[in-house]
């Protein structure tokens, strides 16, 4: 088909306002096959009836529970697929896109059929000439996914379409098909991390590509540098890297650990400095060093559990 069925499945949680730009900016796009669900992820403040009210036109599935990221997004996709998507477009509510950025992914998918994901172009919302992410990569060195060209000049880096190891969850168009062969993503992770074990598990049998002439926006709420990281954050992308490599061979994993170990240790010298130095936010900075440090134990915790 010359417009395939496309489902954008956003996912919210408490995040209304950034949840109505994201509609906003899809509603201008100039694909005409496009279809949209919101997942809320058992939102406690006003975002489902404001979502109602604002849009009443949108079809929106209600968890019963706040899952994660996976969690939300895999209840999307299988309504999307129940609804016969050929593509699910997950996203994050705090994306931003540009009118024509959907046409050149679908394209890519048409260069070759093995490709499973492909992967946008990310600037930053708030700073458009700096990219957030241009197509990623997992690196075992850093036990984890990088962002392509994160930090670089939007205008310069990332101008290519190339083949990709890493779909950084922010923003990924994946064929229906991927999900039908390779199965959802893990819940187990919450949030970090499962973009990653996804990326893994859709490469035993698909490709992912990058286009660079799709581009979208996104405000990276978890922050920008270590001392901005909240809480979850500091918990879940500790313990993560830890359960993402649970199963790899002995040596490496003992590499991983010495890793998190080196990692926990540094960021726990921002922490201070900024519980010493920063009144304001000394509170948030506490429980942010103690979600650290409670999510390396409960890495270093799986890892006893997976070989006793």
């Amino acid at each position: 088909m010359s417009n395939p069925l496309v489902y954008a499945v956003i996912l919210n949680y408490n995040g209304f306002d950034d949840c109505r730009k994201c509609i906003n900016s899809l509603k201008k796009i100039s694909y005409d096959n496009l279809k949209i669900v919101v997942v809320d992820n058992a939102s406690t403040d006003f975002s489902i009836s404001e979502l109602k009210k604002t849009f009443p036109w949108l079809e929106i599935i209600v968890s019963t529970h706040n899952g994660g990221y996976a969690a939300g997004m895999n209840i999307g996709a299988v309504f999307a697929l129940k609804n016969n998507a050929q593509y699910i477009l997950l996203m994050n509510n705090d994306i931003i896109v540009t009118e024509n950025f959907l046409e050149p992914m679908l394209r890519t998918f048409n260069a070759d059929n093995k490709i499973g994901i492909v992967s946008p172009k990310v600037g930053y919302t708030d700073k458009k000439e700096i990219i957030y992410c241009a197509g990623g990569r997992i690196d075992k060195i850093l036990c984890g996914g990088v962002s392509g060209y994160k930090g670089k000049e939007f205008s310069k880096y990332g101008n290519e379409n190339r083949e990709i190891t890493l779909a950084e969850g922010c923003c990924m168009l994946i064929k229906s098909e991927v999900f039908q062969t390779i199965g959802f993503m893990n819940e187990k992770y919450f949030m970090y991390f499962e973009d990653v074990d996804f990326s893994l598990r859709v490469r035993e049998k698909y490709k992912l590509f990058y286009s660079c002439e799709s581009i979208i926006y996104h405000t990276s709420g978890a922050g920008k540098t270590w001392e901005e990281f909240g809480p979850n954050y500091n918990y879940y992308y500790t313990r993560n890297r830890l359960l993402l490599f649970k199963e790899s061979k002995w040596p490496f994993r003992i590499y991983v650990i010495i890793f998190s170990t080196l990692n926990v240790m540094a960021k726990s010298i921002f922490l201070v400095k900024g519980i010493i130095y920063n009144k304001e936010k000394r509170n948030t900075t506490i429980k942010s060093f103690r979600e650290l440090w409670r999510g390396y134990i409960d890495g270093l915790m799986i890892y006893y559990t997976i070989n006793n």
